[in-house]
């Protein structure tokens, strides 16, 4: 079978190892498809096509047969968050389960603020979105952990030594892996990760002259 080059990578891929973009018709090789639609969703953004200026947004329905599993998953847990208002999303605080839920359903009738993980059971403050203080107000809780993304000294260190940024906005911490500098944040904020300016709206390149190079995806602190 003939074969052509996806203009992102430049590989001669078989033509029918290209994913053909919903109504834009581009083109282009799984893998780079895989490693578009994961940065884009690790960065809180809905994926568009590869080609150069197009803003077609796409669905998971149309990329489905060309993604790997874990890809997916992670698509469908953004459609998840997207469905839940964000007043609503509690993510499970226990660094080993993380689960995304909301407060309608570990809602109960009782006047309680602690509700159980609906997956590792472990108990939760809906208030503070915290592990459980049962001995402590949220007020008193948040007195003693004023920056629980950044309260945990092993990770204070472990940000600094892989140099990972820390939004302003949101104070999500963000890992540049490969790709762009220019960096969104699931808040919506905007800055380049090598210096940390702003990135004005319109926007091609850095205002201080950093090269466009890296992409970057979340590491949740949360």
């Amino acid at each position: 079978m003939k074969g052509e080059t996806c203009v992102i990578c430049l590989e001669e891929t078989k033509a029918d190892r290209m994913f053909v973009m919903d109504k834009c018709l581009h083109r282009h090789c799984y893998p780079c498809v895989n490693q578009l639609v994961e940065v884009k969703l690790r960065n809180g953004t809905v994926p568009t096509c590869l080609d150069y200026e197009c803003k077609l947004k796409l669905s998971l329905e149309n990329c489905f047969k060309v993604l790997k599993p874990k890809v997916i998953e992670l698509w469908k847990h953004m459609m998840k968050e997207e469905s839940i208002p964000l007043a609503k999303r509690i993510y499970c605080p226990y660094i080993n389960c993380s689960t995304l839920m909301s407060k309608t359903e570990i809602s109960r009738s009782n006047k309680s603020n602690d509700r159980a993980c609906i997956k590792c059971s472990g108990l939760v403050c809906i208030d503070c979105k915290v592990p459980w203080h049962s001995d402590l107000s949220c007020a008193e809780y948040k007195k003693l952990h004023p920056d629980p993304v950044l309260d945990d000294l092993t990770l204070k260190l472990l940000a600094n030594d892989q140099k990972w940024r820390q939004c302003v906005k949101c104070r999500h911490l963000i890992e540049l892996n490969q790709g762009c500098n220019h960096m969104t944040c699931r808040c919506g904020y905007q800055f380049c990760y090598k210096c940390g300016v702003e990135w004005k709206k319109g926007q091609v390149t850095c205002p201080t002259g950093c090269p466009r190079t890296g992409q970057g995806y979340f590491y949740d602190g949360e």
